[in-house]
């Protein structure tokens, strides 16, 4: 396996040739059997073929064909990501791949743009053009039959020609990302721009048919993206694991996030997915811990439970995996209380997702079962209906049970076109994925439970809460849990579903691996349910 260019051969060299410039990097080619390009981080690391991403195509296209607001002659307008400054510096943020750039064209480079033409799902890439300079700082320019060959397309041109193959390609009308909303942030990407890009007619309706039709793309997943999805979980499960080994008392708290980085780097994922979240104590009740203002920085002490949630990124795709453990390596009375609670609402969830539940109801199912594990070890005392009906989850469980995963980390398609999150006011948490389960959707299961300062005085100050909660044993699982979090990914089967993540769950499988028990990460590991009725 290889890819490359070759340097010419100067007069000076009699005749004989260097051998070959590897240029190509991640992006390799099959030298013998006529296997197409792939993306790779070398050896021991997975092989993403570039075909993925043209079925990806595919699909999509045979989607729009479909869609009334979609003419004959639309032509799809994608601007890649785009390299960024820090500040008013010349050197640039890590460079990371527009993510439906990314699931329709692979291309790692920056500042690409690409066309899609719809009624036969012709492509072109258009790449920038590299001053001759170029090959002294960042390496040999590539030439466009190198980017075609690489990433599979039909054409390749520079997009300084932009306009003009456009008009070749007859696009009567432009379909753009920009016009449709990301339902879980938001935000819109921005207005692609090139030279001559008033001379076409953008579609709106069509621009938003496209956006509706990609969501619901990227949300199923094909067998080539689950098998990245299942790559990065592996990876991130050894490395959660070597995280367990190596934590200590009198850490600070970023050396977790260190080793984690490490682990998977040496497995060829150099970025996750999101910030590394390693809190410990009651910092754990800090959902997003771990930004520039709290950053993994405090010291772990000899009996504090830790929360990590970290997820290996590969090729583009993430994991997202939360662990729980005490650094001890034996869990307190108190602090099994809770993480049981929590497995249990887990198992809940996990063996009933198949397709055509609903994920509100699984929502609902996790923090019913929180209350009834909870009363049995008496923090609450009531009906549980009665807690239901209070919101008296709202406080300890102030987020959602998960979302959808695959390019990012909060994946698209968590609700169907036109529905949003607060059309649902029944629901007071950021419930991110609330609709019906699809076969081949990806999504984590996520419950906590968390004694957030503001949050517990907030329900002790209310008499129609605070009638709930036994006090006593509030603040002996407040003062020593903070919070727990177990956060597994899974993706959704014909009849039920099958987790990617492989991690020591149970408190007895926790203590057994911290004390020395070896633990075999592999998808044959993985636990596999099918669903019973609710």
């Amino acid at each position: 396996m290889a890819s490359g260019l070759e340097i010419p051969a100067s007069e000076s060299e009699a005749g004989s040739r260097l051998p070959p410039l590897v240029t190509g990097g991640t992006v390799c080619f099959e030298r013998r059997g006529g296997g197409g390009p792939f993306f790779s981080m070398g050896e021991g690391t997975l092989k993403v073929p570039m075909a993925m991403h043209a079925e990806n195509r595919a699909r999509l296209c045979a989607m729009l064909r479909e869609q009334s607001a979609i003419g004959d002659g639309a032509l799809l307008l994608l601007q890649g990501g785009v390299e960024i400054s820090v500040y008013d510096t010349d050197t640039q943020l890590g460079f990371r791949q527009e993510s439906n750039f990314q699931y329709l064209f692979g291309v790692k480079e920056p500042d690409c743009y690409a066309a899609l033409r719809v009624r036969d799902g012709h492509s072109i890439l258009f790449v920038p053009e590299q001053a001759e300079a170029y090959q002294a700082w960042m390496g040999p320019c590539k030439p466009p039959a190198w980017y075609q060959l690489a990433y599979a397309v039909d054409e390749v041109h520079y997009v300084s020609e932009l306009k003009s193959s456009l008009e070749q390609l007859g696009a009567a009308e432009l379909l753009m990302l920009h016009l449709g909303t990301n339902r879980d942030s938001g935000l819109r990407l921005p207005q692609p721009s090139f030279d001559g890009i008033d001379s076409f007619k953008v579609s709106s309706s069509g621009s938003q048919a496209l956006w509706d039709t990609l969501c619901e793309c990227r949300l199923v997943k094909s067998t080539e993206e689950l098998k990245v999805l299942q790559y990065v979980n592996d990876v991130s499960s050894r490395a959660h694991i070597e995280v367990m080994l190596a934590a200590k008392a009198g850490q600070r708290e970023h050396f977790s996030e260190a080793v984690f980085r490490f682990q998977a780097s040496l497995r060829g994922c150099l970025r996750t997915g999101y910030a590394c979240i390693c809190p410990s104590g009651r910092r754990n009740a800090i959902l997003h811990y771990g930004h520039s203002a709290e950053p993994n920085s405090e010291r772990v002490l000899p009996d504090d439970l830790t929360l990590h949630d970290m997820g290996a990124e590969y090729h583009c795709y993430t994991a997202d995996v939360t662990c729980t453990f005490p650094v001890s390596g034996r869990f307190s009375e108190a602090q099994r209380t809770i993480y049981e609670a929590v497995w249990a609402a887990t198992l809940a969830v996990e063996q009933k997702l198949q397709p055509g539940v609903n994920y509100k109801d699984m929502h609902r199912l996790a923090q019913r079962t929180l209350l009834e594990k909870l009363s049995e070890a008496g923090l609450f005392a009531g009906s549980v209906n009665e807690m239901m009906a209070a919101g008296l989850m709202s406080y300890f469980m102030p987020h959602g049970l998960g979302h959808t995963l695959g390019l990012d980390v909060h994946d698209v398609g968590g609700y169907p076109p036109g529905v949003v999150r607060s059309d649902d006011p029944s629901i007071k948490e950021n419930l991110r994925l609330g609709r019906e389960l699809k076969e081949g959707m990806v999504l984590t299961v996520e419950p906590g439970f968390y004694f957030v300062d503001y949050l517990v005085e907030q329900a002790l100050s209310k008499p129609e809460i605070r009638g709930f909660i036994n006090t006593d044993r509030l603040y002996v699982l407040w003062r020593e849990v903070g919070g727990v979090r177990i956060e597994d990914d899974v993706v959704v089967t014909a009849k039920g579903c099958r987790l990617l993540t492989c991690v020591p769950r149970t408190c007895e499988e926790i203590e057994a691996v911290m004390a020395g028990q070896s633990w075999d990460v592999s998808q044959a590991c993985c636990r596999e349910y099918t669903a019973s009725a609710l």
